[in-house]
């Protein structure tokens, strides 16, 4: 883990912390970067070397999901971010088989990344 790149996790999970935060009115920094450092926690736990889950994609993960995902209401919740970060990471670099039958709906999601990487 390069110092480099955990100094781009913090700055990703404060980017998402201060936009799950963001109000009409003023908001303590301090409240955005305790924010930031619970999320940057959730994040490192998610590192998995055998399944190539390291720093540099779980920043690119975050980062989705501050651009996707988050929305102002969901202010301190931490939640919500533990299990989309694990679907996210779950659909980059899978951890068990899928049954035929699910295998459509991978068809499904395949077929959305593709239209979201044309636009």
């Amino acid at each position: 883990m390069s110092a480099n790149d955990s100094v781009e996790l913090a700055q990703a999970c404060f980017e998402l912390a201060r936009a799950t935060k963001w109000a009409r009115k003023p908001v303590d920094t301090e409240s955005i970067s305790k924010l930031a450092t619970d999320l940057a926690d959730i994040a490192k736990g998610e590192i998995c070397e055998p399944l190539g889950i390291d720093l540099p994609i779980i920043t690119r993960a975050v980062r989705y999901l501050n651009n996707v995902h988050a929305i102002p209401p969901m202010d301190d919740d931490t939640g919500w971010f533990y299990d989309m970060l694990r679907v996210v990471l779950d659909i980059a670099r899978p951890n068990t088989s899928v049954a035929a039958e699910d295998k459509e709906f991978l068809r499904d999601m395949l077929e959305g990344i593709g239209k979201s990487l044309q636009g």
